[in-house]
């Protein structure tokens, strides 16, 4: 693919993510015969360009745009299911404020690779033009419809929480959500100026929220990310609860009550092999898939699964939703927690992490990796060292002239032989 890449577009305004690029998108969403185009975003600086350049696009083609304001990727995404009409994303995630993005929803989900490929070959070819012109909406019901969604899935209770919203796009709604679900409900990441989402907050820089957990003695926190569909915890002790830990608790509750589908959950080549055996020890069987919530959301629907996620928050609810939600995440723990009378330490205190380590290394030739006889033989010999307990991951990226080299164990001789690892990598690349 030329624009889409695992999670959508993404580049940095007026420089790779042009306006004329944007524009031509816009076009091109005609193509999915869908006359109605809802747009949210989250509170990056260079959301209204984005957003104009695409509306004007879609209304050139005789597409009707609705406008929702900042609201998070699965709130859009459960609205468009509700509406059965296209919506646009406007973010980067996780990402600094200088960079952004779009991701396209189609009647709840997200494009496949075919549909994507086509929006590309339009993109590229493209020089219809419509005889009608669309109009411009602003729709405020997007964020009371998801609000009245989630709360409808949990009761009040009597827990102390933090929430951390990474002055995102989970920055109204949650304070709409969270206080109605617990006694006591203190925030951090609410003031976004444009500039500062996912800057020292939110899911990918943890530490703010345990910190702030300890500091004011709460009984847990959940940080979300830039557009809401990560989640990352942190328990009263301030030990942090990544997506793999809450994909054990989600799973071993939803198994005790017969609703676990298959007894399987799916998971990535990067989740913890320690939670993976501890998933297996309680009955729960893994698939382990491709880096990227849209393998993890196939592998549900081909294997007919009810869980799955990544380590970094993206989980899937399938029965609920068909995409990471962290606000979803967040409230549907709180309702197990109140039910079952426990926590997070309850629920992980027979649960061993193992030890991980990842070093990126920059390699202009990728592919000679792949295939590699002399690689594919160092990592056996490292793998029987650890008696075949490990996890070794050579892994090309996608987007950067690097390779994501990952080793996990049970002790920390992961630290040494990650680094024998990679020092063989650079003489043989």
């Amino acid at each position: 693919m030329k624009y889409f890449g695992t999670d959508g577009i993404r580049g940095i305004p007026n420089k790779t993510l042009t306006n004329e690029l944007v524009y031509k998108l816009g076009k091109a969403l005609s193509i999915l015969e869908n006359k109605r185009v809802y747009i949210a975003f989250d509170t990056r600086i260079s959301k209204d360009m984005i957003m104009c350049s695409l509306a004007s696009g879609c209304m050139s083609m005789g597409l009707d745009v609705y406008v929702l304001g900042v609201l998070s990727t699965p709130a859009l995404i459960y609205y468009s299911k509700l509406k059965n009409a296209i919506g646009v994303m406007i973010t980067a995630s996780h990402n600094p404020y200088v960079d952004n993005g779009i991701k396209i929803i189609l009647n709840g989900r997200k494009l496949n690779e075919l549909e994507e490929g086509k929006i590309e070959k339009y993109i590229e070819n493209s020089v219809d033009f419509s005889n009608s012109i669309g109009r411009l909406f602003y729709d405020k019901q997007a964020q009371i419809e998801y609000v009245n969604f989630v709360l409808s899935k949990a009761h009040k209770s009597d827990f102390r929480i933090g929430i951390d919203c990474a002055n995102g796009a989970t920055y109204e709604l949650a304070q709409k959500v969270f206080p109605r679900l617990v006694k006591v409900v203190k925030f951090i990441g609410c003031t976004p100026d444009g500039f500062n989402i996912n800057e020292q907050v939110g899911s990918t820089n943890i530490h703010r929220l345990k910190d702030f957990v300890l500091t004011n003695k709460l009984d847990f926190g959940f940080a979300f990310d830039g557009d809401g569909d990560r989640v990352i915890a942190v328990d009263s002790n301030g030990e942090i609860i990544d997506g793999d830990k809450i994909i054990y608790i989600l799973a071993s509750h939803l198994k005790s009550h017969d609703r676990l589908k298959n007894n399987k959950v799916a998971l990535t080549i990067m989740s913890d092999l320690g939670i993976i055996n501890a998933l297996n020890k309680i009955g729960i069987s893994v698939d382990e898939v491709s880096v990227g919530d849209k393998y993890v959301y196939q592998d549900l629907i081909e294997n007919d699964l009810s869980l799955g996620g990544e380590s970094s928050g993206h989980i899937i609810l399938l029965d609920q939703l068909n995409t990471g939600d962290g606000v979803l995440i967040a409230t549907t723990l709180i309702e197990i927690f109140r039910k079952e009378g426990k926590v997070f330490q309850d629920y992980l205190k027979d649960v061993k992490s193992y030890y991980s380590k990842t070093v990126n290394l920059r390699i202009d030739n990728k592919k000679d990796l792949v295939n590699n006889e002399k690689l594919d033989d160092k990592i056996k010999e490292i793998e029987e060292i650890f008696n075949q307990d490990c996890k070794v991951i050579v892994r090309p990226s996608g987007t950067e002239d690097l390779v994501r080299v990952t080793l996990m164990g049970q002790d920390n001789k992961v630290n040494l032989y990650i680094d024998e690892l990679t020092e063989f990598i650079k003489e043989i690349r």
